[in-house]
C-alpha cells in the first residue's frame, strides 16, 4: 500500500472520501501491471467503505484484466517542490510536499444497462446541465454511445491517505513554506497552499 508516518495520515474515512471527491481523477492499477487514468464517482453509502464507479473505453484492453480482481487506485492532489530557502532553520534539504489517497478494492465489470444508467450521475458531477441534456437524448443514441465503453465498479476494501505538508516542522518553517507557495506564480504551488489552509496543516498558526 502506502508508506505513511502516523502524523501525516488522514484521520478518518470521511476525510479520505472528501479528498477523493475533490480529486476524483484516479489511476487504476491491476495485475499484471496495467494502469488507466479515469474520472471516478464515489458512492459513500454503498458497502462498508464506499464504492467507486467509472468506465473504460472498450478499445482499452484494461477492462479485460480487471473483472473480479483486486485493484489499486491512487488519487493525487496538489504537489510542489519545497526549497530549503523557505525554512528559517539552516539545517534543511529540498523536498516535495503533496497529498494523496489510495484505495484497495474488488473490481467488477458492469452490464451495459447499468453503465448507461450511471452515466448521467457521473456527468452531473462535472456538468449538471449536460446530464439534463443527455436525459433528453434518444435512447437508441445513448445505447450507441454506451457501446463504446465498459463500466467498472470498485468495491472499496481499504482506504488510506497521506498529507505530507510539512506539518511536523516548526511554525516559523511552516509559515515560510506556506508564504512561498502562496506567492508562487505556479498554479500547483498555489493549489497546495490552498489545500494546506483548508486542512489547517503545515500553514502555521496565522492561517488557522
Amino acid at each position: 500500500m502506502l508508506y505513511c508516518p502516523p502524523n501525516m495520515a488522514f484521520t478518518d474515512k470521511d476525510q479520505v472520501h472528501d479528498f477523493i471527491e475533490q480529486h476524483s481523477f484516479g489511476c487504476l492499477v491491476s495485475m499484471p501491471f496495467f494502469c488507466s487514468h479515469l474520472p471516478w464517482l464515489l458512492q459513500r453509502a454503498e458497502g462498508e467503505h464506499g464504492v467507486l464507479y467509472g468506465h473504460l473505453a472498450r478499445q482499452n484492453p484494461h477492462w479485460q484484466l480487471v473483472d473480479q480482481q483486486q485493484v489499486l487506485l491512487t488519487f493525487t492532489g496538489p504537489h510542489a517542490y519545497i526549497s530549503p530557502r523557505c525554512y528559517q532553520t539552516e539545517k534543511a534539504v529540498p523536498t516535495w510536499n503533496y497529498a494523496i489517497a489510495q484505495v484497495l478494492g474488488q473490481a467488477e465489470l458492469l452490464e451495459p444497462a447499468v453503465t448507461l444508467a450511471n452515466l448521467p450521475l457521473q456527468i452531473a458531477k462535472y456538468e449538471p446541465d449536460m446530464a439534463a441534456a443527455m436525459a433528453k437524448m434518444p435512447v437508441a443514441y445513448q445505447q450507441q454511445l454506451a457501446a463504446g465503453i465498459v463500466g467498472v465498479k470498485v468495491t472499496i476494501s481499504a482506504l488510506t491517505g497521506k498529507l505530507k505538508l510539512g506539518q511536523q516542522r516548526s511554525l516559523a518553517d511552516q509559515l515560510g513554506v506556506f508564504n512561498a507557495l502562496s506567492s508562487s506564480p505556479q498554479p500547483g504551488a498555489q493549489a497546495l497552499a490552498a489545500l494546506m489552509q483548508h486542512w489547517q496543516l503545515g500553514a502555521g498558526d496565522e492561517t488557522v
